[in-house]
């Protein structure tokens, strides 16, 4: 009888070994990566520990039931308590799994009641919730999400992610959080990353009406608020957008709304500094606006008049669309008179912009347009136009009329005098 009772010991022992180390295993997975901080590699991670476990939790199994003559119930007992181990992953990922959604859940309930406080304009609760949001939300993420962007995200372990999203909130409310996060005591670069997050949206969504409310924040957030000569740069923030990252500002204001930008970038009071020259003049439209920019800042005349590229540069991103915007003008002489501007101040108007010059691409502009639009002021301000980048006496080509519904003729051969137009 003493015999039987050792014999049914060593096999129940050896039994629970692995369904006992499997049930400690899913406790400890799911409470260590059960949560959104958690990553699918920390998990595969778990797995590998609990695989290496596993292989080695046989030994001193086997050495105590050797020890007591019975190695070959311990091998049963082990094989068939393992099956509890072949259980435990799958139900590891769905107790992972469960644990993170309802955390999941649960965040996303805490952003729509912070949404809810930046409706109500309560700046110092605004503060007050926006440090308490689960996740440790830095300022720029909050009002990107704040925006439309993406809150928080549950991670399904397999091949695709669930992310939740705020309802975009009107930009009078962005407004305010921004003024939240300004009068708070955030770092200067968090406060800046958070206004740039802000006039993202803005961009997007042609408000420039708002710009200058937007401007005075900014300035807000500077040592000196009232000193003439402002910065607006990329304030170099490390921390998280939320997927909201702007850059250096002037590129997209300016690129965006061009003289307009320009135009209130300048009333603001923010200077212009490196590249931001060279954007402003890809960006104007108007001698107007190009006699502003000299008046305000001398350094871009001295650029243009020294750097051999700036010059080219601003005169290609003129010609892009110019042919267009000729046809679309109701005084296009004044789209004349910024080009001769542009190539009186720059040092080489006709050198090539990446290869290709100024002259062959309005030349191939102007002869696939719908000549039906001419109109003597048009002709004239096209021919000083091309007077600026052409050689002289290479003949302009004709752009036919386009009738309609019907396939355009193909262009003719290029005269021996003429430069030849390449075809599209």
């Amino acid at each position: 009888m003493p015999a039987a009772r050792s014999d049914r010991r060593v096999f129940w022992y050896s039994l629970a070994v692995y369904p006992v180390a499997s049930a400690l295993w899913l406790l400890w997975v799911t409470l260590t990566y059960g949560t959104a901080d958690a990553e699918v590699f920390d998990y595969l991670n778990a797995i590998l520990i609990s695989l290496a476990v596993a292989a080695a939790l046989p030994v001193p199994v086997l050495i105590w039931a050797a020890y007591r003559r019975k190695p070959l119930q311990a091998l049963a007992g082990l094989a068939f308590g393992a099956i509890a181990a072949v259980i435990a992953l799958p139900l590891s990922m769905e107790l992972v799994g469960s644990r993170r959604y309802g955390q999941f859940e649960h965040d996303k309930a805490q952003f729509a009641a912070f949404q809810q406080t930046v409706r109500g304009g309560d700046r110092a609760r605004i503060r007050a919730q926006l440090r308490a949001l689960p996740g440790n939300f830095s300022a720029p993420h909050a009002l990107c999400a704040l925006g439309g962007g993406a809150t928080y995200t549950f991670e399904r372990w397999l091949w695709f992610n669930d992310h939740a999203y705020g309802e975009p909130l009107p930009s009078k409310d962005l407004h305010t959080a921004a003024t939240a996060v300004v009068e708070g005591d955030w770092p200067r670069a968090e406060k800046q990353a958070a206004l740039l997050t802000v006039l993202r949206y803005l961009l997007d969504r042609e408000e420039t009406t708002r710009f200058p409310a937007w401007a005075r924040l900014w300035r807000a957030t500077l040592e000196q608020p009232d000193a003439p000569g402002a910065t607006l740069f990329d304030p170099d923030y490390e921390g998280d957008y939320g997927g909201c990252d702007l850059g250096d500002p002037a590129d997209p204001v300016f690129r965006r709304w061009h003289d307009e930008g320009l135009r209130m970038w300048m009333q603001a009071g923010f200077g212009f500094a490196g590249e931001q020259h060279r954007w402003a003049l890809h960006a104007v439209r108007s001698k107007a606006m190009l006699d502003a920019l000299f008046a305000a800042d001398p350094t871009f005349a001295t650029l243009l008049g020294s750097e051999h590229y700036l010059g080219q540069e601003a005169l290609s991103a003129q010609v892009d669309d110019l042919s267009a915007r000729l046809d679309r003008s109701e005084r296009p002489g004044e789209l004349a008179d910024l080009v001769e501007a542009l190539a009186k101040a720059s040092v080489d108007p006709t050198r090539s912009v990446s290869g290709v010059s100024p002259c062959r691409r309005f030349d191939q502009a102007e002869a696939q347009r719908d000549a039906s639009k001419d109109s003597p002021q048009r002709r004239a301000a096209a021919a000083r136009i091309r007077s600026q980048w052409c050689p002289a006496g290479l003949k302009a080509p004709v752009a036919a009329a386009k009738p309609p519904k019907a396939e355009p003729e193909p262009s003719a051969p290029p005269t021996d005098d003429a430069e030849p137009v390449p075809q599209p």
